[in-house]
């Protein structure tokens, strides 16, 4: 499988100047994909699904909508938990969707030209997934568990250059190939 070093389209997510983030809205389904082949440099949990369609949501920034995009190829290892708390939020659940979107907020920034990792963004990238999860009637306490947890300890995972951050390129055949289940 081939992957990009950026989006497709690079688009900038982050409102310029912000106050207040409300009423979160999703507009798409989330379609993931795990290819056939592995991720080419990304193994394991990290590199295990790709977003298969663009995944577009949308907030009120100051009181004027917001549309986002997640762009389709965006490599995910769905929701990232260390091990060790998996017991209290796992990797699938009511707050995927969120998760995707705020993967990709936070990412988002180092495919941008010139662009460096503001706190403001990283604010606003978790004030969406806490909404996100709010939309997705995430139970309060959980939701509140992880918003403080992206919060106390997210600054890292944000700011870090990554250059293994990748898109998979969807039109290569290795994820064409369908999934051959042997007979049990």
């Amino acid at each position: 499988m081939q992957l990009r070093a950026a989006p497709p389209r690079p688009v900038d997510p982050y409102p310029a100047d912000w106050h207040r983030v409300s009423d979160f809205e999703y507009l798409s389904p989330l379609s993931l994909i795990r290819p056939v082949a592995n991720l080419i440099d990304r193994l394991g949990e990290d590199g295990d699904y790709v977003l298969q369609h663009d995944f577009d949501c949308a907030v009120r920034v100051d009181g004027r909508r917001h549309v986002m995009t997640a762009p389709h190829g965006l490599v995910t290892d769905l929701t990232s938990v260390p091990p060790g708390l998996r017991w209290l939020v796992g990797r699938v659940g009511p707050w995927l969707e969120a998760a995707i979107i705020h993967d990709y907020l936070y990412v988002a920034w180092s495919f941008l030209p010139g662009r460096v990792p503001q706190e403001r963004d990283r604010l606003f990238a978790d004030e969406v997934m806490r909404l996100a999860m709010e939309a997705a009637r995430v139970r309060a306490w959980r939701r509140w568990a992880i918003y403080l947890g992206l919060r106390a300890f997210g600054a890292r995972a944000y700011a870090r250059a990554d250059p293994d951050r990748a898109f998979a390129d969807l039109g290569d055949h290795a994820l064409r190939t369908p999934l051959v289940v042997p007979d049990r």
